[in-house]
């Protein structure tokens, strides 16, 4: 892929099976050559990631309140108890 656009496109169809490791050794190799020349797409990458990050963070799931963990926990015991 000797013409810099055409290699531009090949990474930017290729962004997000990169950042997931999903591509083979040589495929990911020319990307990785490519993102050492190319400004532009390395910030997209860096855009991406920061984006999938973002996403990761905003769905990563809360731990329960204390309060909540002493009701369900006291609540276990209740039932435990008066099934024996």
């Amino acid at each position: 892929m000797a013409d810099y656009s055409q290699m531009c496109s090949f990474v930017m169809m290729r962004i997000n099976a990169f950042l997931d490791n999903e591509l083979d050794d040589e495929v990911a190799d020319q990307m990785r050559v490519h993102l050492s020349q190319c400004e532009e797409c390395l910030n997209e990458i860096e855009i991406w990631t920061m984006i999938r990050s973002a996403v990761k963070h905003a769905y990563e799931p809360e731990p329960a309140p204390p309060a909540l963990i002493d009701k369900v926990t006291e609540r276990i015991r209740r039932l435990e108890q008066e099934s024996v």
